[in-house]
């Protein structure tokens, strides 16, 4: 029963059409009074009735507040005459202090006197004392002057006594280090004889260790632009080019480097074609290093344990209206609760509720790449959340405009969706590779 129906019969209950009679001069007079009518005079009695109220409710609080105007005005007198009081006092003070700051003013002028002629007498003594230590700085220059040069005479003679038997001594030997001498350069002789050989094997070493070097680099160099080319391959089948998906990497932090340019002069031949090699390989090896590095974050692995295709992607006809339209992902069927995993490691960007897709998570795995899974039972991560590889993000289900238990898939790159199916079997290449790698080393 609706408000206004039950407001109509609480009306109808209590004000019942009356009529009232009026007998006048042996006339009778029949005055009918409509429920709405005696609606009105009961509101008209009802608001008289407030308005009573009211006016005796503001009367006495109109009376309250003027008899807290009157107790606030006797405290206000009350604090006024102490106010009184105290200024009176205070002024009394400081006619006290004004006559002690005048006998005080008179002791200071007297100190002041005093004290200029102090400072006469303190100048006087300043003047004298400077004379005397003038003086006394003089006497003290003229016998460090005595010193020093008795000093030196003493020095110079102590020299002459040296070098003569410094001298002496070297006359005396002189003879055995002539011999010692001779000994040494025969023993030189055949050490340079010896190092000669050692320096001509030393650089048959190092020009073998050099080819063995290039060799190794060589080696190094086929391996790394043979992987690359694997790699590359990976991306074209996905439907992306590398040179759009690749990027440089970035480095914030990268430190800086200067210094004044000095050109490099190889010490062997063999160590120009050397650097020039190794920075070759050092560029492939970048280039294999971020490479890997986006296939590592590419969603390239299988959304689900067990699934078959149910809707491809690209052009179909929806399966609710039959009309023809384009379809951004792709529908993988199987059970409901069915395990739905993370196909790259990423950071969830949303988890929950998205209008038609139903419960959907959304992730970003960087350099552009999102992938979305919807129509899920439920969502096992929330927004915010770091997900790895093959990790558990949600269960399969049929929420939102879905027709039965399935997960729509897409992979989006910089906003456009392409199409995921590419990026399965890219995965299955990969994966299949390195289990055959794998089975070949064991």
């Amino acid at each position: 029963m609706s408000a206004f129906e039950r407001t109509r019969r609480l009306v109808n209950k209590w004000f019942p059409d009356r009529q009232i009679l009026v007998r006048s001069n042996d006339s009778v007079y029949q005055l009918r009074l409509g429920k709405y009518a005696q609606l009105g005079l009961a509101s008209l009695g009802a608001a008289a009735i407030t308005w009573m109220v009211g006016v005796s409710g503001y009367s006495w609080y109109l009376d309250q507040r003027l008899a807290t105007r009157e107790q606030q005005l006797f405290r206000s007198e009350l604090s006024y005459n102490q106010l009184i009081t105290r200024v009176t006092e205070s002024q009394r003070r400081f006619g006290e202090i004004t006559t002690q700051m005048e006998g005080t003013h008179r002791n200071l002028l007297s100190m002041a006197e005093k004290n200029m002629q102090l400072q006469a007498r303190v100048q006087d003594y300043t003047s004298k004392l400077e004379s005397s230590e003038k003086e006394k700085t003089r006497i003290s220059a003229l016998r460090t002057s005595m010193d020093n040069q008795m000093s030196a005479l003493q020095g110079q003679i102590d020299g002459i006594t040296n070098r003569n038997l410094a001298l002496r001594d070297e006359l005396e030997t002189v003879e055995t280090v002539m011999s010692r001498l001779m000994r040494e350069r025969d023993q030189a002789l055949q050490r340079s004889k010896k190092l000669q050989v050692e320096l001509s094997d030393t650089r048959q070493r190092i020009a073998d260790l050099h080819t063995v070097q290039q060799q190794a680099m060589q080696r190094v160099a086929e391996t790394a632009d043979s992987t690359i080319l694997e790699l590359e391959s990976v991306l074209e089948m996905t439907g992306l080019q590398p040179e759009e998906f690749i990027l440089p990497p970035m480095k914030p932090d990268e430190p800086g480097i200067g210094g004044p340019f000095v050109a490099f002069e190889p010490e062997h031949p063999q160590d120009e074609e050397f650097v020039n090699t190794a920075v070759a390989l050092n560029d492939r090896m970048d280039h294999l290093a971020n490479l890997n590095e986006r296939i590592t974050k590419a969603p390239i692995g299988e959304p689900a344990g067990a699934y078959y295709l149910s809707s491809p992607f690209g052009k179909r006809k929806d399966p609710i209206n039959g009309k023809w339209a384009f379809h951004s992902g792709v529908d993988l069927a199987g059970p409901v609760k069915t395990k739905i995993f993370a196909t790259a490691p990423g950071k969830v960007v949303h988890a929950g509720w998205s209008g038609k897709y139903g419960k959907m998570v959304e992730l970003d795995h960087g350099n552009g790449v999102r992938t979305r899974f919807g129509h899920l039972y439920k969502v096992l991560v929330k927004k915010g959340d770091e997900v790895g590889y093959r990790d558990i993000v949600a269960l399969m289900g049929s929420t939102g405009r879905s027709t039965g238990s399935h997960v729509h898939y897409e992979v989006l790159v910089n906003d456009k969706p392409v199409n995921p199916i590419k990026f399965i079997e890219a995965g299955r290449y990969v994966f299949k590779n390195e289990q055959d790698e794998t089975n070949g080393n064991n």
